[in-house]
């Protein structure tokens, strides 16, 4: 009996004694950009590329009417580092409304990567309302060459 008690104290321990090990892995760095807005504490806003699906949940969505219509507009951030694309505003043509949220693609409009905007989320109908669902910067797509296979050489 004593030695059942003794394997056990001596298996905690050391269980006790390994855990801290794994709680102080380095968490992995997120993909985004720093945004500081006027008056607040910095922000970290997500990178996302033309075509990229956002998904979108807040109040307004969750509470509107069956016949409610919802939109969400990408407005141009004006960032001092960034020029100004020729346009303030771009309606998300591309959602998806489920009961809680809407999920969007980012459009792939001209000179809108490099920019950070803002998402609005409107809700119109019997119930209207709106929300701000934050920031994301648009940025270039990356050609994906994955798919070309290497080709064996020419013979003439």
């Amino acid at each position: 009996m004593r030695k059942s008690w003794l394997s056990t104290a001596l298996l905690a321990g050391l269980a006790l004694a390994v855990t801290p090990a794994f709680a102080q892995t380095p968490v992995p760095a997120t993909k985004g950009s720093q945004v500081v807005p006027p008056g607040s504490g910095a922000e970290v806003v997500p990178d996302v590329a033309p075509g990229d699906e956002i998904a979108i949940a807040c109040a307004p969505i969750e509470h509107r009417d069956a016949n409610s219509d919802v939109r969400v507009v990408l407005t141009i951030s004006a960032m001092p580092d960034e020029v100004s694309p020729g346009y303030k505003k771009v309606l998300a043509t591309d959602e998806e409304l489920s009961k809680y949220g809407v999920r969007i693609r980012v459009p792939d409009v001209p000179d809108l990567p490099n920019h950070t905007v803002n998402l609005n989320v409107y809700v119109v109908g019997g119930a209207n309302g709106a929300c701000d669902a934050g920031h994301v910067k648009v940025v270039s797509r990356v050609p994906d060459f994955r798919h070309e296979m290497k080709r064996p050489p020419h013979v003439s």
